[in-house]
């Protein structure tokens, strides 16, 4: 009788430990899903933490953005930082509302004025509303350059140019 071959199967080679951490880097950094909201947000914060801007500015930057997007600023009269959120177009009496931001000192956390939910910073608050509305009318949007960019290279180009996005 003659003896059968065994079939060839195409199995990839296996990897050794050492290039399996250096593979996954190189996936990772064309990958969107591998940079959290959080880190889009910490890498990106002179983008949307503009304490020194007025209500006309803030409104003038959020006019050509969409639903969701946001900036937070310093109010001058409360010396409290606003939440400036860019509601839909039909929104009356304006297309910005803004929530503030209560800071908690003897456990130095931050909330929305009227939120029960408390963090540890702001990025983590923003993180937050990114994903769940809590008191907002919807959640919170990244600006479209920051959710779209695949490395923290991107980022931080985004970063460097400003608020201009």
């Amino acid at each position: 009788m003659a003896q059968q071959e065994e079939p060839l199967y195409d199995f990839p080679e296996p990897i050794q430990p050492s290039q399996r951490k250096f593979l996954g880097h190189q996936r990772g950094q064309g990958s969107l899903r591998s940079i959290s909201v959080l880190d889009r947000l910490l890498l990106t914060v002179p983008v949307w933490l503009q304490l020194s801007i007025n209500p006309a500015t803030a409104l003038h930057i959020l006019q050509r953005e969409p639903p969701g997007t946001f900036l937070v600023r310093k109010s001058r009269t409360s010396q409290r930082n606003v939440l400036c959120v860019r509601l839909a177009d039909d929104s009356v009496p304006s297309f910005v509302q803004q929530f503030g931001i209560a800071e908690e000192q003897s456990s130095k956390t931050l909330s929305l004025e009227s939120s029960a939910i408390s963090f540890p910073d702001l990025p983590r608050l923003i993180s937050f509303y990114c994903v769940s509305r809590d008191v907002l009318p919807f959640p919170l949007e990244l600006p479209e350059a920051i959710a779209k960019a695949a490395s923290h290279k991107e980022l931080e180009s985004i970063s460097h140019m400003g608020i201009g996005w």
